[in-house]
């Protein structure tokens, strides 16, 4: 019989619970620079109590079971590992392959045909368990099993640890006549049709997704993801989720919506994430940050890279920020929940804001008074100095409204955190950081992009009012 290898066992009792926390074990600094310099420090100046470890996450990506992507599973999971990603997570579309459709119609893996129809199937799920356990390394990377809910018309949403999956087939979000005049997408001869097709009602709905989300697991045939946590998608990319529609029990388990997103990358030689601050704009959508918010979801920013090119975890594409207190799938959930996040496209960036001592993410009282924001921002000793622009974006009609706009310069570890006043209006309140040399996006406009301002690098995740 083999001796029991350390690393086994920890993995083990990691697994089995979560219950031998494991503080995380890697590189003083954030690693990933595609220049090789030092990035930020782990530790935020702004806690305290010096229990937080930051660590940078990739939460959406796909691979050859998804049916519209490159590249073996497996293989994804270490190379974002190598590319200096903390934790990561193979969200494989789900679209009509699932309570057994897939395994009779559908079982092989590739790029097109049937699986672009099916997605993942009863089998992809239970295979996705055991690569992600094959990769999770507690204290060092943690990988675990997801699944994205992709609907041509009302949205996807990136589920978490859940123990089931389902999709739009099941859940009445597949077939449409919105979906075909969306179809021209992934299918340009379609595109003559498409204003037939969008002229008929659009039929799927998001709440049925909703309460297969808030029932428990197991339940009847379909199951159930009341044990999984969530993520708005890419917002108004293949939908907006019915104006963000407002569902008080699945509020309760999703916590994330992506800012930065490189789905739409074109395959140029520069990787730039898309910044959805700005998506749908040219197609009249409400902004999607602000209806979100407007519509009471209560989400912290991420940035994921959203990879279907078979090359994972390329510099320049959208990762995000999570404070742990310990690096195990336990910890990054509870990480999660917290709303202590931000979402980025910088590699080796830190970003952490109080507002009167309450961190990014949070519930705080409000009685419309100013409130001391602090900012804690570092991207290493190449960053120190570097002149960027806050943003204090709170909520409008269809659009946010900047509230205010402070130059600053990145200080070095022997200077003080950024610090200054800003005055709520509405329900929440968020910090977006913006660039000079960085170029604005091309659906930017002013009062938030312009040549003074650039684009930007990262949001804060905001802070919502209560009396």
């Amino acid at each position: 019989m083999k001796p029991l290898q350390r690393r086994t066992f920890v993995k083990a009792m990691a697994l089995a619970g979560g219950a031998a926390a494991t503080r995380p074990a890697f590189g003083a600094t954030l690693g990933g620079l595609a220049d090789g310099a030092t990035g930020a420090s782990r530790q935020s100046r702004l806690d305290h109590t010096k229990s937080l470890t930051l660590v940078h996450s990739d939460l959406h990506n796909h691979s050859l079971p998804s049916g519209d992507a490159d590249g073996d599973p497996r293989d994804a999971l270490r190379q974002l590992r190598r590319a200096g990603l903390d934790v990561a997570c193979m969200t494989e579309h789900a679209v009509s392959g699932g309570y057994g459709v897939g395994d009779h119609v559908c079982s092989k893996w590739q790029n097109g045909g049937c699986r672009f129809i099916t997605g993942i199937d009863d089998n992809d799920w239970k295979l996705m368990a055991k690569i992600a356990d094959d990769a999770y390394e507690p204290g060092k990377f943690v990988a675990f099993r997801g699944f994205e809910f992709s609907t041509p018309t009302i949205g996807h949403i990136s589920v978490f640890f859940g123990k089931d999956f389902t999709d739009p087939l099941h859940e009445g979000a597949l077939v449409t006549g919105s979906e075909v005049a969306e179809a021209y997408r992934v299918f340009p001869p379609l595109e003559p049709l498409s204003p037939i097709f969008k002229a008929l009602p659009n039929t799927a709905e998001i709440t049925p997704f909703y309460e297969w989300l808030t029932t428990a697991p197991g339940t009847g045939l379909l199951g159930g993801g009341a044990d999984a946590i969530a993520s708005f998608n890419h917002p108004g990319y293949f939908g907006n989720f019915q104006d963000f529609l407002y569902h008080h029990k699945a509020a309760k388990q999703i916590f994330l919506i992506e800012a930065f997103n490189a789905i739409t990358f074109d395959g140029g030689e520069s990787h730039d994430a898309t910044d959805y601050f700005w998506y749908g704009r040219d197609s009249k959508l409400p902004q999607p940050f602000n209806a979100c918010f407007n519509a009471g979801w209560k989400v912290g920013f991420s940035g994921v890279s959203d990879e279907h090119s078979g090359t994972f975890g390329q510099t320049g594409k959208g990762r995000g920020g999570l404070y742990v207190k310990y690096l195990t799938r336990e910890g990054v959930r509870r990480a999660i929940m917290t709303r202590r996040t931000f979402g980025t496209r910088e590699a080796g960036l830190r970003v952490d804001a109080t507002a009167n001592g309450v961190p990014m993410g949070s519930h705080l009282a409000h009685r419309g008074k100013p409130l001391t924001i602090k900012l804690d921002i570092d991207r290493g000793p190449k960053w120190v100095g570097r002149k960027l622009w806050v943003q204090v974006v709170g909520p409008g009609k269809d659009d946010p409204r900047l509230l205010d706009v402070f130059p600053i310069r990145v200080p070095g570890a022997g200077s003080p955190v950024i610090s200054f006043d800003a005055k709520p209006r509405g329900d929440w309140l968020f910090l977006r950081i913006c660039d000079p040399a960085r170029k604005n996006d091309p659906l930017g406009h002013a009062p938030f992009e312009d040549s003074t301002y650039g684009g930007a690098v990262a949001y804060a995740s905001p802070w919502f009012f209560r009396d």
